[in-house]
């Protein structure tokens, strides 16, 4: 009995080192929910410059709205920006993607030119309080077109919905103090390209181009450029530089409510992978 216990002793003593490590070397490993499915998911901060103009009048009258400049009417040209993001690759070539890209940018002007928003005047040397909300979804689904070594392109399709909405605190002349608040929604369909390209350090970048043109509705284009540096099996440091514009015209009638955005930024974030 004693034999057999010196025996077991030694076979633990010999082996348990490459027990451990190989233990330990599985315990590294990325999770995955499925063999045939890999997942993303994942939140950036950042912060945002804005240009941009708008038209809102109040139903379609003539003389209730005037075309604004945001940045020379209202100050508001940057805010902190929050995007929470999930992507998925399936069987290795199918793309699914969504994001929720919102912005709240605020300031407070004294008017220089007066302005007529949404049927009230802010009459020029009068101060207001602005704030800026955009809620920016988008979805699309992508397949690998070439996909190399080192890198891999694909072009996709997907949709854009944005809810603008706009609140101007200030004198008016026609009810004094005001709170003045109207929100609009656009939606466009959108094409576009990805591409990744593999680099040494577990680093990675990303290049994502969407964008449409309606023709009587306005347009709109997306591009980020994307940075994936894996710190654990499955947690991902994601930073990127991006560019969103969009202009939206309602029903191609000039009396009726229009704004343009182009968005300038940069952020950084944490992900996890499934």
């Amino acid at each position: 009995m004693r034999t057999v216990s010196r025996i077991a002793v030694a076979l633990v003593v010999a082996l348990g080192p490459a027990l451990f490590a190989e233990t330990a070397g599985l315990a590294q490993e990325s999770f995955h929910l499925s063999p045939n499915a890999k997942f993303i998911f994942g939140m950036e901060w950042g912060y945002a410059w804005l240009s941009g103009q708008f038209l809102i009048p109040a139903g379609g009258r003539p003389g209730s709205g005037t075309r604004v400049d945001v940045p020379t009417e209202l100050g508001s040209t940057r805010g902190e920006t929050t995007a929470i993001f999930c992507q998925g690759e399936i069987a290795g070539r199918h793309l699914l993607g969504g994001t929720w890209f919102t912005a709240s940018p605020t300031a407070e002007r004294t008017v220089t030119n007066e302005f007529r928003f949404h049927n009230k005047t802010y009459e020029s040397g009068s101060v207001v309080e602005s704030k800026l909300d955009f809620h920016w979804f988008d979805m699309g689904y992508g397949i690998k077109l070439l996909d190399l070594e080192t890198w891999w392109i694909a072009p996709k399709m997907g949709v854009h919905h944005i809810r603008h909405a706009l609140t101007i605190n200030g004198e008016t002349a026609e009810a004094g103090l005001y709170s003045n608040t109207r929100a609009l929604d656009g939606t466009y369909p959108v094409v576009g390209l990805e591409g990744r390209f593999f680099l040494p350090l577990n680093f990675d970048m990303s290049v994502q181009v969407e964008g449409v043109h309606l023709i009587t509705r306005g347009f709109l284009s997306s591009v980020r450029l994307g940075g994936y540096w894996r710190v654990y099996p499955d947690v991902v440091v994601t930073m990127g530089a991006f560019n969103r514009q969009v202009h939206y015209l309602e029903d191609n009638q000039q009396l009726n409510n229009e704004w343009f955005y182009s968005i300038w930024g940069g952020s950084a974030g944490i992900s996890f992978t499934f």
